[in-house]
């Protein structure tokens, strides 16, 4: 499943989601071998939160989506999206 360590903590993808920036349509993919593309087709998503996954189309019409939490004691911590492009998928 892929992580990310952030501040000395390892999240783990929940989400795997992208929003197109041509239509704004967020699409996501929620299991291996779920390929979706938006409405307009400049942007796809596959794979679900399986290693491997991955993101189609050009890099300047995605924005994440996709959602990362850690487990710490009883209690779960979300990383908000703007921290996730630090340390990706260590």
């Amino acid at each position: 499943m892929p992580s990310i360590v952030y501040a000395g903590v390892k999240y783990t993808q929940t989400r795997h989601a992208i929003q197109c920036k041509k239509c704004l349509e967020t699409i996501e993919s929620k299991y291996i071998h779920d390929l979706k593309y938006c409405t307009c087709g400049a942007v796809g998503i596959d794979g679900g939160i399986s290693d491997g996954n991955r993101i189609l189309g050009n890099q300047s019409d995605i924005e994440d989506r996709s959602m990362y939490c850690a487990i710490v004691g009883k209690k779960k911590i979300w990383l908000p999206h703007h921290m996730e492009s630090y340390q990706r998928f260590v």
